[in-house]
């Protein structure tokens, strides 16, 4: 037995598994069989504990001279230096804690997540940084020299009067590089590494060619930050290679299988953990970014190199001024508001946004010419890895993309690269120490708490909100956050978390390089002693779920597994199981997680993981409501065939009754047990493809530590001291209702939303009285269910058909999401009835016919359809609504897709009836007031954009009033300029609309609902015309593809793709759907610029290369007249999205009226969501309560999901009275005293007749409030 105090001096003690064994600090391998019992005796109480922070720790310091100073004191101190895992020792030896390392390693992985680091943290980091370094220079120097060279031409060009950057890159790069200091300090602010580097030609470079140099080097680091890697089966011929292949992996397959079946069995078979060494082989990697997206930052980052590059130009003596430099000085002096002449200013940064685009888009043009990068149309494997949200194909053309050329791919070994590791953005992460404090903050901005640096926010708010701010479109941003609101957020990150490793070890396995490692250990608090690099979900689990299944819901699911259990391993390795969250909170006041892996707002999988790292002494008011938990997690499995029971302490005396069987899963729940046996375990738990709502993971978790709690309890016969950290969350019941029914104090809406008990000691539930009164109103044969009934009599032969179905859609659980969604203002219930996972755009889609575009129909996830198939596979007779896929993903056949989407139509405005009847139809209510007084806002008597024509026929009198009324100047301007003035004016008034403002309380943050509209501004992708010769002429598509066919100078390989996809291209014109065409004609396009490039660098006929090289150029150019083979613009240019803005124009008649009209819809999308938003500033403001009341009592560790509220077990009591008095106090006033809060708050905006009341006046209750009674609810949350 290893027993030595200290650390080895050759290797870091392995610190997750030390912290739960004494004196094991030197040991590096697992333990023989003949320790481990010994080991069973040195087990610390490590786990269970809280971490012990510091004193004197700030959270609100700058994190950059934190980590610097952490960095210098190590570099003074400490041995090892090139390896940072020495630095955990060093803290621990100097400090008797770890924070600052934690401190440290949280602020790098940061910088990964930035795209600033390589993700090889702590070992050889120098020798990391230098390879990224040095490959990163060779590959500026291809492409400035590109760059330099087409900069050169145009300026050598017969054009004179060129306006394009590139005829001044030359002046302004040699005028800066001619004054030594200047470039020296231009050296010592961008190009430290090459200053100090040992290569003399990137040496030489940044001293004769900076600008081009710094440019390059900027687009290169954003293409490597912004790339993805996209993994690819490789391609097979036919169905006997792929027979072939699948043989070879011992895979018996029958030949009258089709490709796609034997192309999935394939993929399936790769995916078992025994064949991952060969996977490699059968799959190819790419690396791709979206087009549009890449280049709007790149054209930003581009304009800030100019700006600095104006700076610098601006210090030369004696320069001559450049056409373009008014522009960029200008720009240069955006920050000094002395100078600024905002007139001028915003002249330029229209002539400046300009040039941003033509330097970046010459920039593109010179990787391209580099070959490093192709244009191309994405495919579909690489959707996932362009898109963040999962990528519904349904035919549709995809986005065009930026790929890496195969040169670069193979010169950065595959992808296998630290260029590739130091630039490429990491997925977030939780926090391996307390987030950064959430402090006050000013208009316009995000916050800065949270995460130490990278993605740091305190409010959630869009980009192009905060851009329309900053550019001055706007005078208000969506949420000002009260100190409440900011405190509540900072006692949420004070929770620490924890992984249930009992759980874990069952579920996952410890791999390296995708097999599971061996010898594994016994226990997984031993893990860090044996060498491992991810973790995966067992295979018994991918089996049971369905996993290998390719269509988009499954592979996101799996994608969000494997990220849990990625980061489940580093929170284990990296910060011995201690971790924190960082949060923030929406425009509404909401309060969310930054990163959903690991967090209570996660998915089954993240719950699951979760405890508390402290573990508290449950007493019997523990066990009370852990037993609660239980029989909510448990009852379909054990008792399925009894209804639910709503008595708590019934609730309790069922899980006593059952405590044996409870107890004996639990046990089992292990990996030592055999795999017959388990699988008979997890199909009675009900281990299946999961739902949106699924629990199987937390159900197990559950049993885990139930089993653990109880078999300690046996031993010790005290609930006092027994310990645990589950934490145990109690849901509101339909918590949007509820605020409707306080709001608008309906006593009977109360008691279906449990903030009143009922008479009959029943627990209220809406979800039933909705589907009940949907079931009624439909055997009555009501009006509203018309619809409904006809299509039923449609889709079913039998009246008992019908009957099945009218049983199976008006249940409880299909009224549940459509109930809640409605209680947050929903309308469209079809998307939440006919679309994957209720989301919207997200439904199937079909074509009518071939020649129409697809329109949507049932998804094979909605919930409607699942109830449909479950019928059909029980029953039959559903024939007319079952679905298929056709090959391009479309859903087929025609007809049963039109019938199945009137069905979804038709049941979401029914249903939404049928709510609105039981519900009183308080909604309504609720949204009328508030539209009572949003239609009061001034607008100058302009109500809507037709009424613009009235104020062309007023007199100058009439202007003039209307203008003195609002207290503006007037009576020196003629007609036409009291006219201008009043246009202005009504512009600004119905900006207002947009203001419109409401606080959930006299102290509660405000909130606005604003809304925009981006104009897409769209700019054509162009290099100068100079640059080609004068005499050249475009001899069109056809001419120029001849020329490729005929060019001796194309590889074999890649004439045979170009001759490919033109004949392909030709036949989907003739023969093909619109988007086939499109998409077809973009890869041939595309594929004619990689065949003009090759050409043009691999030719040895000059005359050839430079006609290649022209050809290639006026991709990018566009000509017209003369220049053309047919005297029409030539069509070769590329159309990007360069950014977005919004602007009111009033210079014309038509352009003010369409300015109303914009400002019209936007006011209309304000009303139709006022509503929902409304309700979701009480719900967050009730959170937000709870938190603070909880802080008061010293109950840091919270489980916050909107409106489930979670603690330990034996604080759930406190919680329970806290939410419901808490609840009081938010309502304490009905609807019409927040009405009177709304009109004053708005009231410079509003008609001047309408008035608040007296603060005295508001509240208007009725004789009987039954708020306070709300105290006495025994179900508010359960």
């Amino acid at each position: 037995m290893v027993d030595k105090f200290g650390s080895k001096t050759t290797e870091p003690r392995r610190y997750f598994s030390t912290l739960y064994y004494k004196n094991q600090t030197s040991r590096q391998n697992l333990p023989t069989m003949e320790e481990q019992q010994e080991l069973e005796n040195l087990l610390t109480g490590y786990e269970s504990e809280r971490y012990q922070i510091p004193d004197g720790i700030d959270t609100t310091v700058d994190p950059r001279n934190e980590v610097k100073r952490i960095e210098e004191e190590y570099e003074r101190h400490a041995e090892n230096k090139s390896d940072m895992r020495w630095l955990r020792e060093y803290c621990l030896e100097t400090e008797g804690n770890d924070y600052n390392y934690r401190f440290w390693l949280q602020y790098q992985v940061e910088q990964i997540s930035a795209g600033n680091r390589s993700m090889r943290l702590l070992k050889n980091r120098s020798k990391e940084f230098n390879n990224a370094m040095l490959k990163l220079s060779h590959l500026t120097l291809e492409v400035a020299e590109n760059l330099y060279t087409m900069s050169y031409d145009v300026v050598n060009s017969e054009v004179t009067n060129n306006i394009h950057p590139l005829a001044y890159l030359i002046e302004l790069n040699n005028r800066v590089r001619s004054d030594i200091i200047i470039l020296n300090n231009v050296k010592e602010l961008h190009f430290q590494y090459e200053r100090d580097c040992d290569n003399n030609i990137v040496k030489q470079y940044v001293e004769e060619k900076p600008l081009f140099y710094h440019l390059s080097n900027t687009m290169l680091q954003i293409y490597f930050k912004s790339i993805r890697k996209s993994t690819k089966l490789k391609f097979f011929k036919n169905k006997d290679e792929l027979l072939a292949t699948l043989a070879n992996l011992d895979v018996i397959a029958a030949n009258d299988e089709t490709f796609d079946e034997l192309l999935n069995r394939l993929r399936n078979e790769l995916l078992l953990a025994h064949n991952q060494s060969v996977a490699n082989n059968f799959y190819r990697s790419k690396y791709v970014c979206e087009t549009n997206s890449f280049f709007r930052k790149l054209h930003n980052k581009i304009g800030k190199v100019l700006e600095k590059w104006a700076r610098y130009y601006g210090m030369v003596p004696q320069k001559n001024k450049l056409d373009f430099f008014p522009t960029l000085v200008e720009m240069s002096w955006a920050d000094n508001t002395e100078r600024l002449d905002y007139k001028s200013h915003e002249n330029a940064k229209k002539k400046f946004r300009s040039l941003s685009i033509k330097t970046a888009t010459s920039c593109i043009f010179s990787a391209f010419s580099a070959n490093l990068i192709n244009f191309d149309a994405a495919s579909i494997d690489e959707l996932d890895s362009l898109y963040d949200s999962d990528y519904e194909h349904s035919g549709t053309s995809y986005p065009n993309v930026i790929r890496m050329s195969k040169k670069l791919y193979e010169n950065l070994n595959r992808g296998d690269h630290a260029i590739i590791r130091h630039f490429q953005m990491d997925e977030k992460r939780n926090m391996y120490c307390l987030p950064r404090t959430h402090t006050p903050f000013g208009i316009g901005q995000r916050g800065n708490g949270g995460f130490l640096h990278n993605e740091s926010m305190s409010v959630s708010l869009h980009p192009a909100l905060l851009n329309l701010v900053d550019e001055g479109r706007l005078n208000h941003t969506r949420f000002e956050p009260t100190q409440e609101t900011l405190n509540a957020l900072n006692i949420l990150q004070e929770t620490q978390w924890s992984i249930n490793l009992d759980f874990l070890d069952f579920i996952a396995d410890f791999t390296l390089e995708g097999k599971k490692v061996s010898p594994y250990p016994i226990n997984i608090r031993q893990g860090a002693w044996q060498r491992s690099d991810n973790m995966e979900l067992k295979e018994i689990f991918v089996d049971k779920m369905k996993l290998r299944s390719q269509d988009v819901a499954t592979k996101s699911r799996v994608r969000t597994i494997n990220a849990n259990l990625k980061q489940a391993r580093k929170n284990l390795f990296n910060s011995g199981n201690i971790f924190w969250h960082p949060w923030f909170c929406d425009w509404r006041g909401r309060f969310n997680t930054k990163v959903n892996e690991l967090s209570p707002q996660g998915d089954d999988l993240s719950k699951a993981m979760l405890l508390f790292a402290e573990w508290k002494p449950l007493g019997e008011v523990g066990r009370y409501w852990l037993y609660v938990r239980g029989y909510d997690l448990l009852r379909k499995v054990i008792t399925p065939e009894l209804p639910k029971i709503d008595q708590f302490s019934e609730q309790v005396n069922w899980v006593e009754k059952h405590i044996e069987e409870i107890v004996d899963l639990g046990n089992k729940l292990n990996r030592h047990t055999p795999n017959d046996e388990l699988s008979y375990l997890l199909d009675y738990l009900q281990v299946k493809k999961p739902g949106p709502k699924a629990e199987s993971f937390q159900r197990i978790a559950f049993l885990i530590e139930f089993a653990r709690i109880q078999n300690q309890y046996d031993r010790v016969k005290d609930w006092e001291q027994v310990l645990s950290g589950l934490p145990v969350h109690l849901d509101a019941s339909c918590n949007g209702f509820q605020h409707i029914a306080a709001l608008t104090r309906n006593e009977k809406l109360a008691m279906s939303v449990n903030l009143l008990n009922n008479p009959n000691g029943k627990k209220g539930d809406l979800y039933q009285e909705v589907a009940d009164e949907a079931k009624n109103s439909l055997l009555n044969n009501s009006e509203e269910s018309d619809d409904v009934r006809s299509l039923l009599s449609t889709i079913c032969e039998t009246e008992e058909l019908q009957q099945i179905l009218i049983d199976g859609i008006f249940t409880r659980d299909f009224c549940k999401p459509l109930v809640m969604i409605t209680g947050y203002g929903a309308r469209d219930l079809a998307s939440q009835i006919m679309n994957l996972n209720g989301k919207k755009r997200r439904g199937g889609r079909f074509k009518p016919s071939k020649d129409k575009k697809s329109i949507p129909t049932l998804h094979h996830e909605s919930l409607l359809y699942q109830v449909i198939e479950s019928l059909h596979e029980e029953h039959g007779g559903f024939e007319k609504l079952i679905l298929s896929k056709d090959k391009d993903g479309y859903m087929t056949p025609a007809d049963n897709c039109i019938l199945g989407r009137e069905f979804g139509l038709a049941l979401g405005n029914y249903i939404r009836y049928c709510i609105g009847v039981v519900t009183d139809f308080k909604f309504e209510e609720v949204k009328q007031k508030l539209a009572n007084v949003y239609y009061k806002i001034d607008t100058v008597g302009i109500h809507n954009p037709a009424e613009v024509s009235q104020l062309y026929g007023l007199k100058s009198e009439e202007l003039r009033i209307i203008l003195s009324d609002n207290d503006l100047p007037s009576r020196r301007l003629d007609k036409q300029e009291r006219l201008e003035a009043v246009k202005q004016l009504v512009v600004e008034k119905w900006k207002n609309k947009l203001y419109f403002s409401w606080q959930a309380s006299d102290q509660s943050s405000t909130v606005r609902y604003i809304k925009w509209k981006l104009d897409h501004n769209r700019s054509q992708a162009t290099l100068p015309t100079s640059i080609l010769p004068k005499n050249y002429v475009d001899p069109g598509d056809q001419a120029i593809e001849q020329f490729i066919s005929n060019s001796p100078s194309l590889g074999d390989s890649l004439r045979a793709r170009f001759h490919e996809q033109r004949i392909k291209t030709y036949q989907t014109v003739s023969t093909g759907t619109q988007s086939r065409q499109s998409q077809s004609v973009r890869k041939l396009k595309n594929l004619v610029m990689v065949c003009l490039r090759n050409i043009a660098l691999s030719s040895t006929d000059e005359k050839e290369k430079q006609l290649a090289k022209h050809h290639l150029l006026a991709r990018f150019i566009e000509l017209k007249g003369g220049r053309t083979h047919d005297g029409k613009k030539n069509s070769h240019r590329f159309s990007l999205d360069t950014g977005n803005d919004m602007k009111f124009n009033t210079n014309s008649k038509a352009a003010f009226k369409n300015s109303i009209g914009k400002l019209f819809e936007l006011s209309n999308e304000i009303l139709l969501g006022m509503v929902p938003n409304f309700i979701h500033s009480f719900d967050a403001l009730h959170m937000q309560n709870v938190v603070l009341e909880l802080d008061k009592y010293n109950i840091n560790d919270i489980w916050a999901v909107h409106d489930s509220f979670g603690v330990h077990p034996r604080d759930i009591e406190m919680l329970r009275n806290i939410v419901k008095e808490t609840f009081i106090q938010l309502h304490e006033q009905p609807l019409e005293s927040h009405i009177a809060r709304i009109i004053e708050l708005n009231l410079p905006i509003l008609d001047h007749e309408l008035l608040p009341p007296e603060k005295g006046e508001r509240a208007v209750l009725p004789s009987q409030d039954w708020i306070n009674d709300v105290r006495k609810a025994d179900y508010l949350i359960s």
